[in-house]
């Protein structure tokens, strides 16, 4: 009898403490959650000042001299970005590579940056892009070592592709018309090789805000995609002679991305109350 009341008695034990390990391992999740949702905001912020800068660098790059100041005061930003978003990433253990790639991609933005000056206007958009790719891909690292992704199909999966993939990608693809499209408006035309690649842009972003308008719906930023849509439509593509300023077209462009971050932060902020509910 006493060994029967002493085996319930650990067996019971036993299955308490198993409950607050996996109580303990939630809260640490959660937590961890938590956190990389503010990390990634930071990387965010990251993503679209360096589409900035290649927009800037863009315009400046075909002549348009009025753009300097702005490419020294966003240079600064950048690195003020780097310099918070590194402690971030080493705080939590499961992001400490993540800080190593970060480190990286300084690296090639201190190079690049510190060099406009001697670049074309095409290397100076080839550069940032393939730097751009690796900050978006350093998000989707993140959301991934953090556990958003996990369960796929799952509310908190699905909304978290939308954040990490859906929506980098459509702003990225903005943020191209937007250093393409300003360089060519320094110039005064494109030619047709860039009709070609404005075009090609053009459907990219259509592509993609219906990829994320089937998962979820915003209409200041689809008005905004789509006032971006239409003067690409009618300043680049449809005629010879670009008759847009430089400004008014980054103005217009930045206006689209700025209606897709405010989406996202909107999507980040109901993740955040999945992630709490979840825990």
């Amino acid at each position: 009898m006493l060994i029967t009341i002493i085996f319930c008695a650990a067996l019971l034990l036993f299955f308490v403490i198993l409950h607050w390990a996996e109580k303990i391992k939630r809260l640490r999740k959660r937590e961890r959650q938590l956190h990389g949702l503010d990390v990634l905001q930071h990387v965010l912020a990251l993503l679209t000042n360096v589409q900035q800068h290649r927009g800037i660098s863009a315009a400046l790059l075909n002549g348009d001299v009025s753009f300097a100041a702005r490419l020294a005061t966003k240079r600064n930003e950048i690195q003020g970005i780097f310099k918070n978003l590194g402690p971030l990433l080493v705080e939590t253990i499961e992001l400490r590579s993540d800080a190593n790639s970060l480190l990286a991609v300084e690296r090639e933005w201190e190079m690049m940056s510190s060099n406009i000056a001697n670049t074309s206007a095409e290397q100076s958009f080839h550069k940032h892009t393939v730097l751009i790719r690796k900050i978006i891909h350093l998000l989707g690292d993140i959301g991934e070592h953090i556990g958003l992704l996990d369960g796929e199909g799952s509310p908190l999966a699905l909304l978290s592709n939308t954040l990490l993939r859906k929506l980098p990608l459509l702003m990225e693809s903005i943020g191209q018309a937007r250093a393409l499209g300003s360089g060519y408006a320094a110039k005064g035309q494109c030619g047709a090789v860039g009709r070609i690649r404005m075009n090609f842009l053009e459907q990219h972003i259509r592509e993609c805000q219906q990829d994320i308008s089937s998962s979820t719906e915003n209409t200041h930023a689809t008005q905004r995609v789509n006032a971006l849509l239409n003067v690409i439509n009618e300043r680049f593509i449809a005629v010879e002679e670009i008759n847009i300023t430089p400004d008014a077209f980054f103005r217009t462009a930045t206006d689209a991305i700025e209606a897709c971050l405010n989406l996202w932060k909107d999507l980040a902020e109901v993740t955040g109350e999945i992630v709490e509910t979840r825990s």
